[in-house]
């Protein structure tokens, strides 16, 4: 549980952060309503983590409800993240540029995706209790590496033709590189839904990376920040 709070307090505290920032210098755009999105389902997942237990188990509705918000709120919190950083992509693309119907494109696939997965994750909870194993695992490591290479990839063709000087140029690709630490925790959450699915470690993974995909989000604002 402990972890689980530091990472999602990390999430929600940069989140509000960012959020605030942005209405306060009259830059709110897409990319922060995905993160506001993104922000509902990680306070869903942090509930989860202190409504473990009696309190949960003594109240039917309640438990009814997390139990089938919780596994999607996991996804919803990681995609809704991806979309965020995708659309700040897409906002210092050029209009002109063939490069940003791409990125339209890689918008169509990260909905695909992520709706894919939940419509999964519902047939998982309708027939088989919710029981996250093999398939899930399976099917968030591919979609994790496919969606966190594009999200390394496309920045670098885009930024190409952005005025940035060579120190910021490295300070925004690094922020866009660290996209590839979901994929680096979804390696072992994949391998204790395999052999472990109900451990403790399972869920801990779960929420840490579930945390660790909004943080990441959030890291070019607060950069952008600091760096002024």
């Amino acid at each position: 549980k402990v972890v689980a709070c530091i990472f999602h307090g990390s999430a929600i505290t940069t989140t509000i952060f960012r959020l605030a920032y942005r209405l306060s210098t009259s830059r709110f755009w897409w990319e922060d309503t995905w993160a506001a999105i993104a922000l509902v389902f990680d306070i869903i997942c942090l509930f989860g983590v202190w409504g473990e237990g009696p309190a949960f188990d003594d109240d039917p509705p309640v438990y009814n409800a997390m139990f089938w918000l919780i596994p999607m709120a996991f996804s919803s919190v990681l995609w809704a993240a991806r979309m965020s950083i995708i659309y700040s992509i897409l906002r210092v693309a050029d209009p002109r540029h063939a490069l940003r119907w791409i990125v339209y494109g890689i918008i169509s696939c990260f909905a695909i995706m992520w709706t894919v997965l939940i419509i999964q994750k519902v047939f998982l909870c309708e027939y088989h209790g919710c029981s996250i194993g093999s398939d899930v695992a399976i099917a968030d490591l591919i979609t994790d590496s496919i969606s966190d290479l594009m999200l390394v990839i496309m920045p670098t063709y885009l930024l190409r033709d952005v005025g940035l000087t060579s120190h910021q140029r490295i300070l925004v690709t690094s922020v866009f590189c660290a996209s590839l630490l979901n994929t680096i925790i979804a390696i072992p959450l994949s391998v204790f839904l395999f052999v472990a699915p109900v451990s403790k470690a399972a869920l801990t993974f779960a929420h840490v990376k579930s945390a660790t995909s909004l943080v990441i989000a959030n890291l070019l604002v607060i950069v952008s920040f600091v760096y002024r």
